[in-house]
């Protein structure tokens, strides 16, 4: 087991001595993931399947700061991510993965960019519209109703024509 987090490694060869490896990745690497607020603490293991696929499985943690769109006040949120890749060379070896594995592209050097997958999986976990839990949250459920919506007088029914038909016979 290896205590230092590699942010490229060749698959293949990491799959051939079954590496496995626990750390963090400090936020000063990481780049695209805005709020960050603690290291990427990370686990990674790889190996082929029965298939002789060969897979990188990954589990990631991390704290970040987000701003609730109910109240724009900041709040902090835990993500944790867990998926397995098979490093692919192009999109038609990605068509034909099985479903359960994400591809994970090789880069010009023939290496998987590791804490790039990490980062994508941590900004699709992310939701579109963070809020505070509602008991949290400054604006309550009540204030999020705008108006009352106002009852017209009631139209009548087309249909009690036909009704009128029915009783005639």
């Amino acid at each position: 087991m290896q205590n230092r987090l590699p942010i490229t490694v060749d698959p293949i060869k990491a799959a051939q001595k079954r590496l496995d490896y626990i750390g963090h990745y400090p936020i000063k690497s990481v780049t695209r993931i805005e709020g960050l607020k603690s290291d990427i603490e990370c686990s990674l293991s790889f190996y082929y399947d029965e298939q002789k696929l060969c897979v990188i499985a990954i589990e990631a943690e991390a704290t970040l700061e987000q701003v609730c769109q109910r109240c724009f006040k900041p709040f902090i949120t835990h993500i944790k991510v867990k998926n397995k890749f098979s490093p692919v060379k192009s999109d038609t070896q990605a068509e034909v993965l099985p479903e359960y594995y994400e591809p994970a592209f090789f880069n010009e050097f023939g290496e998987v960019d590791i804490l790039a997958l990490i980062e994508d999986e941590m900004i699709l976990s992310l939701p579109i519209a963070p809020v505070h839990d509602s008991k949290h949250c400054e604006v309550s459920e009540a204030d999020l109703v705008f108006g009352e919506i106002s009852v017209d007088n009631e139209k009548p029914n087309p249909f009690a024509i036909l009704a009128s038909l029915k009783n005639k016979e």
